[in-house]
């Protein structure tokens, strides 16, 4: 196991400041059954690790389901949500069959869907990557989704992961972000945090008998802006380069060279605010 893979990976889940208030107050909205929750984040920042620890955790009866491509269509996103959400009658999942089916159809089976699951007192969460990218007619099919009368009692929620607004643009369609009811800002890691995210991704890999000196570090951190996927990635090559070296320890000169190899810049960090329940 790589300690500096770039797939996201709960096992490597690191609890920053950041991470520790967005992960309690989503994790709290989940609990009271709020409808629909945002989490906002550059890329790279750890949104698909957060949401996939928070899932994982869960201490209840949860089903749930990722819509990873923002634009599908209303209908296939309801088919989608059928299949992985597990929703339909064996005699109902043939794609074929499910294919067959028109947009008023599918809409009356993810209502027993929801009745059923209000029955057995489950529940459901469906997290939607690139939530920013949402077409109209999909954003529409989402609130209504997230609206319908079966749903009152909120046994599915709906998580979004988003990156943050540009220039003074939506993070998410208008339609959508006047419904949501708990949103939450990651940050990436502060210098003293990038330490100890090292040394924790080192440690759940195990079998790395490799450190790396404080100059190296402080190196990393100008770098990555503090970004954990940059973090991992300058790292990675570094670990290399102390290889080459026939060298345990990664000092500043390898992360220069690692720098320059994957034709780095150094980066200011960003830091922004962080908000929550609206």
């Amino acid at each position: 196991m790589s300690p500096f893979s770039l797939t996201p990976d709960p096992r490597f889940y690191f609890r920053s400041r950041s991470h520790g208030r967005v992960f309690d107050l989503l994790s709290s909205a989940l609990v009271r059954r709020e409808a629909l929750l945002l989490v906002a984040g550059d890329l790279g920042v750890g949104k698909t690790t957060l949401r996939r620890t928070l899932i994982d955790l869960q201490h209840r009866k949860t089903r749930a389901a990722l819509v990873g491509n923002a634009l599908l269509s209303p209908t296939d996103l309801i088919r989608l949500l059928l299949q992985d959400l597990r929703a339909l009658a064996p005699d109902e999942a043939d794609p074929s069959q499910l294919a067959a089916l028109d947009r008023v159809q599918l809409l009356e089976r993810f209502d027993r869907f929801i009745g059923d699951l209000r029955a057995a007192g489950d529940a459901a969460v469906v997290i939607v990557d690139e939530a920013h990218s949402l077409p109209p007619s999909t954003t529409d099919q989402l609130i209504e989704l997230a609206t319908l009368p079966s749903n009152r009692d909120r046994a599915l929620q709906f998580l979004l992961a988003a990156q943050p607004a540009v220039g003074g643009a939506p993070v998410l369609p208008a339609l959508v972000d006047q419904r949501v009811n708990v949103r939450a800002r990651l940050l990436p890691l502060e210098r003293d945090e990038c330490e100890k995210y090292i040394a924790h991704r080192l440690a759940v890999a195990g079998e790395f008998d490799i450190t790396f000196s404080v100059d190296a570090t402080d190196v990393i951190y100008r770098l990555s802006g503090g970004v954990p996927r940059l973090v991992n990635l300058i790292c990675e090559r570094a670990v290399q380069e102390a290889d080459t070296s026939r060298t345990r320890r990664v000092e500043a000169s390898m992360i220069d060279r690692a720098a320059s190899a994957l034709d780095l810049i150094r980066l200011r960090p960003r830091r922004f605010r962080w908000y929550g329940t609206r």
